[in-house]
């Protein structure tokens, strides 16, 4: 009888995904930096995927997005790439999972003895629930009051040039509090809303925007703002026009509302200390303002003064010709 013969054959292993990966990166002359450039793949996440490390990768569904990318990347089918990525990482968690030991039964926990409930026993949790909610209601109720108003400034942004004379400034705060701008008291909505126009001068100008509530503490927001006013060419017909009134603010800032031949202009707001606005009439311009000992007025060229003392809110002050 002839002996059987055995013939040796070698059974290639077959290429893992990362192999794949990286024979194809290596093709293209790319190192794993620069795949890290190109796609924003952090560099150890690329190395893990190559190296089969899936414990190491982050949850599946940033992992297959990182792989279709990659994929992608190289010129490579993305849909069969994800295909492999998904059977081996399903194959690498039951090989964990048979090489991790099963976790012992747990020992029924012994029952406790039931509580038994009693008219007494719920007066007594009543009473202790009702104490603590009313502790809790004025330990909330002291620290909106001693908490410091909240306070947003959407515009304008800070460290901003602008080449207009003023700004809007725009935002929110609590409806109860006090708003400040540069110390002149402005109104807010029903919501704590707010919208004041601010004039500025020529350079550097400091916004200084408070909140204020009724315990006295404050929320300040600053804004700087570089204002390049130009020139001003334009000539007025004084025939036409004959009345000029200059308004000049200082040694602090004044809210001023301005009504010109009967009409009232779109001017009105916050002016900073030592801005300047002048303003053209047929008949007269009638002045309001919150703080008459720093607004000044010069008609036709002759200095008038302040128009009052210093914090008088002054109404309704005409000038004519």
């Amino acid at each position: 009888m002839t002996p059987a013969k055995f013939i040796r054959t070698t059974i290639s292993e077959r290429e893992t995904l990362g192999e794949k990966l990286a024979k194809k990166r290596n093709s293209l002359h790319l190192d794993i930096k620069d795949v890290e450039r190109a796609i924003k793949i952090p560099a150890r996440h690329v190395r893990n995927i190559e190296e089969g490390n899936y414990s190491k990768l982050p949850p599946d569904v940033y992992t297959r997005g990182f792989v279709k990318n990659y994929a992608t990347f190289l010129g490579l089918n993305a849909n069969k790439i994800l295909g492999a990525y998904d059977k081996e990482r399903g194959l690498a968690r039951k090989v964990k999972m048979t090489r991790e030991p099963s976790a012992p039964k747990a020992k029924p926990a012994l029952k406790s003895p039931k509580m038994v409930i009693t008219p007494k026993r719920l007066i007594l949790i009543g009473s202790s629930l009702a104490v603590f909610l009313v502790l809790f209601f004025i330990g909330w109720q002291i620290k909106i009051l001693t908490a410091p108003p909240r306070l947003s400034v959407t515009s304008p942004s800070d460290n901003i040039n602008v080449t207009e004379d003023y700004v809007y400034v725009e935002g929110q705060t609590d409806r109860e509090a006090d708003l400040y701008i540069n110390d002149v008291k402005i109104g807010t909505d029903d919501s704590g809303i707010f919208k004041e126009r601010v004039s500025l001068q020529d350079g550097v100008n400091i916004l200084k925007v408070k909140s204020r509530n009724k315990m006295d503490r404050e929320t300040v927001v600053e804004r700087k703002i570089s204002a390049e006013l130009p020139l001003t060419t334009a000539t007025v017909d004084r025939t036409i026009y004959p009345l000029e009134l200059k308004v000049v603010i200082g040694p602090n800032p004044a809210t001023v509302e301005i009504v010109r031949d009967g009409e009232k202009l779109n001017v009105s707001g916050v002016m900073l200390a030592g801005s300047t606005q002048v303003f053209y009439a047929k008949n007269d311009i009638v002045i309001t303002t919150n703080n008459a000992g720093s607004t000044s007025a010069v008609l036709n060229g002759k200095d008038l003064g302040p128009m009052g003392k210093e914090g008088q809110e002054i109404k309704d002050k005409k000038f004519s010709k």
